[in-house]
């Protein structure tokens, strides 16, 4: 399926009309929620990325128990086609043009086999740096340090 101009449905505002250069009569129409989706699992994909950031409305929704799709991915559409910005957080450690450039490359990449979709930009923004865990160094059977009868008498 080749795309040759993305188009907006007049009957949805939000979903694209792929353009084939199919004989069939019919259309194939993407909602934008899916190649975000699609833009979110290829970039939780690339190593190094720890998680992609959140907005106020899915933090809400996840305490209900819904899952927030697209997460940390923005979808807009210029006349070159569609940009699209990725909001990350890396792990502490890594080459962050490194990272940035793979997650380039893995959502264009899956978006442009996935839909046959121009990619015009995609642009990485990096919210934060997250560190290693720190293992917790207190002994919850000896919260206050303090020494047992035992030990006194060595």
């Amino acid at each position: 399926m080749m795309a040759k101009e993305i188009k907006r449905s007049k009957a949805n505002h939000k979903n694209i009309i792929l353009d084939t250069d199919s004989h069939l009569e019919g259309a194939t129409q993407i909602a934008p929620e899916v190649i975000e989706i699609i833009a979110q699992i290829a970039t939780q994909e690339v190593d190094g990325v720890y998680s992609m950031r959140g907005k106020l409305s899915d933090r809400f929704t996840s305490a209900f128990g819904t899952n927030s799709r697209g997460k940390g991915v923005e979808l807009t559409q210029s006349e070159d086609g569609l940009v699209i910005d990725a909001y990350v957080f890396l792990q502490y450690g890594v080459a962050v043009p490194r990272v940035a450039l793979a997650i380039q490359n893995a959502i264009k990449s899956q978006i442009s086999s996935m839909t046959d979709l121009h990619i015009a930009q995609t642009n990485v923004h990096v919210s934060g740096i997250i560190p290693e865990k720190v293992l917790n160094k207190i002994d919850p059977n000896n919260l206050f340090d303090t020494v047992t009868s035992s030990e006194e008498s060595n």
